[in-house]
């Protein structure tokens, strides 16, 4: 991002529903500067999935929906 930003080249994050994605999201918007932590990346820091997908699956259906999202954003 910075470099591409030193470059003078457009640059797009990564989804939100991707792991850098949350992680860039809570860094540079979610967290409050008063009292932002470090946080290493989790499910947490997800968007909410579909509420009909069962919490066994929960976990998978992230990972399914962050490939496809992260697929796209690399094309």
């Amino acid at each position: 991002m910075a470099g591409a930003e030193a470059a003078g080249q457009d640059w797009s994050a990564p989804p939100r529903t991707t792991a850098l994605g949350a992680l860039l999201a809570h860094i540079t918007g979610d967290a409050e500067a008063d009292s932002y932590q470090p946080m290493n990346v989790n499910f947490g820091l997800f968007p909410p999935v579909d509420p009909d997908v069962k919490k066994k699956v929960r976990k998978e259906a992230y990972t399914a929906r962050a490939k496809a999202d992260l697929a796209r954003w690399i094309a």
